[in-house]
């Protein structure tokens, strides 16, 4: 019976279609509760609390966003070397992944942004289309892991975090909970599944996983991308006037929530239902709504545009400094990454194709 459900949603609606839907859904609810909660903020405290903040908070949240996007680099690192392409440098990952991270993370569509800026950077190497996509995925892989983990630790331990965002739809602490322990048995159940060869695909849409023991290493890094890019929010609070003596893990917890359920909704930047998720969860720790919106401004400036910014500035000086036509070749990248994933659905079609 699910076989048959799940072959009529791809079949006759398409997964695609779905996703939109529910994407436009979350956007359109975020939306709302934005609107809401904003309508009430006294913005002279907002302001007032960004002016109190001092040097040195300044100072520690900019080493936590350098410190996070360093970790990032290691995302390209690693799935290059997953992939076989050892002679790409890692000065070369690191660039690959900071400009497509902090780039698609400002214009949204991240996946195919991301692979049309790792073109640009990586096709000096003799990249394929389908090896950039691969480095997409095993890049994804990592920061899903990761992911998975922190929250599923952070259900289990503190589930009580999350609770008013998930209340209106009925569900309480105690289910939370049940959902990290599901998690993190199916973080278990992957590392299980991994401890021999697994591979998928077929032709140059082969993509080897990687073993437990690299697994482990991607949710490592996965976990430490995450805090830091936390901890750039957390000393932000704990920097506003009269904040509580909230617990970092909480704060993060409630940092990844807003980050995915931003990130689901494809949105640019995450915006909409990253801050109306930290407006309705971190007020129960203490938090007033003026100091999260003073802190999300400021962690904005910090994760989004400041890097967003510094990564224009390096792609236009690398295809400055490489004789590019920039626009041809931004359109030869947009073309190549369109093939490949035109070439990867073929491929699927003709898996799924029954023999004749």
């Amino acid at each position: 019976m699910i076989k048959n459900i799940v072959e009529f949603l791809r079949d006759r609606i398409g997964f695609k279609k779905i996703l939109l839907v529910v994407a436009v859904a979350m956007l359109a609810t975020a939306g709302y509760v934005l609107f809401t909660k904003l309508r009430v903020i006294d913005w002279s405290k907002v302001w007032e609390a960004i002016g109190q903040i001092g040097p040195g908070t300044l100072l520690l949240a900019g080493f936590f966003a350098a410190a996070a996007y360093a970790t990032l680099t290691v995302y390209d690192y690693f799935a290059t070397r997953t992939i076989g392409r050892e002679d790409i440098p890692y000065p070369a990952c690191a660039i690959g992944s900071f400009t497509s991270y902090s780039i698609a993370h400002n214009l949204g569509a991240t996946v195919f942004t991301a692979a049309v800026v790792r073109y640009l950077v990586y096709s000096r190497y003799k990249i394929t289309g389908p090896q950039v996509v691969k480095i997409c995925f095993i890049a994804g892989l990592t920061f899903w892991l990761g992911n998975a983990t922190v929250l599923g630790l952070g259900f289990v331990l503190e589930p009580w975090v999350v609770t008013p965002v998930v209340e209106p739809f009925g569900i309480g602490g105690g289910t939370v909970r049940i959902v990290g322990v599901v998690v993190l048995a199916a973080l278990v159940g992957w590392l299980i599944f991994v401890s021999v060869p697994r591979q998928f695909g077929s032709g140059a849409w082969v993509v080897k996983l990687p073993s437990a023991k690299l697994t482990g290493l991607q949710m490592v890094i996965g976990i430490v991308d995450l805090s830091c890019t936390a901890m750039i929010l957390y000393v932000l609070l704990m920097a506003m006037p009269n904040a509580p003596p909230a617990p970092f893990v909480a704060v993060a917890v409630i940092f990844c929530s807003a980050m995915l359920l931003g990130f689901a909704t494809h949105a640019p930047g995450a915006a909409g239902a990253f801050e109306a998720t930290l407006l309705v969860a971190l007020p129960p720790l203490g938090f007033t709504a003026e100091a999260v919106v003073a802190a999300f401004i400021l962690f904005r400036l910090y994760y989004f545009i400041v890097p967003f910014i510094l990564a224009l500035l390096i792609i236009a000086i690398r295809e400055l400094a490489s004789g590019h036509n920039s626009l041809d070749h931004l359109k030869e990248s947009m073309a190549v990454i369109r093939q490949a994933e035109a070439s990867q659905e073929a491929a699927k079609a003709a898996k799924a194709r029954p023999a004749e």
